[in-house]
């Protein structure tokens, strides 16, 4: 099994805090556009895409990049929560059901609530940010 050490330097880094940024934003379009499919559908009065094939690839099309920005700012904003976010319990507590049950929208609004708020953030990302090679 191939195992990664992540440091928190490469968590709170300005290059991450970047990519969270651009993966919060396309998590936000995600949750619009499946918003906007399912009511498409819906007042359409069609059951499914699936007998409209060009339907279907603008959909794949406008949701891939969605997808892939909500999985990895969902493993991001897991990851700094168990590990680098010092907020007192109930805080945390409280960031759990949006975490959990909400995996469009909820990392996005823990990023933009928490994360970029956070005092590990100023503090390391000024100490220790990492260059590019």
């Amino acid at each position: 099994m191939l195992y990664f050490p992540i440091t928190k330097s490469w968590i709170v880094s300005r290059a991450a805090r970047a990519v969270y940024l651009v993966c919060a934003l396309l998590a936000f379009a995600l949750f619009g556009a499946l918003f906007a499919i399912v009511l498409a559908i819906s007042f359409s009065e069609v059951r499914s895409l699936s007998p409209f094939p060009l339907a279907m690839g603008i959909a794949r099309v406008v949701l891939l990049p969605g997808i892939l920005g909500t999985a990895i700012l969902t493993v991001a904003m897991w990851y700094f929560w168990f590990g680098f976010d010092k907020s007192p319990w109930i805080r945390k507590a409280f960031w759990f059901p949006p975490l959990y049950f909400l995996l469009p929208i909820g990392p996005a609004l823990y990023y933009f609530f928490v994360y970029r708020r956070s005092d590990v953030i100023s503090v390391l990302s000024a100490a220790t940010d990492i260059q590019p090679a």
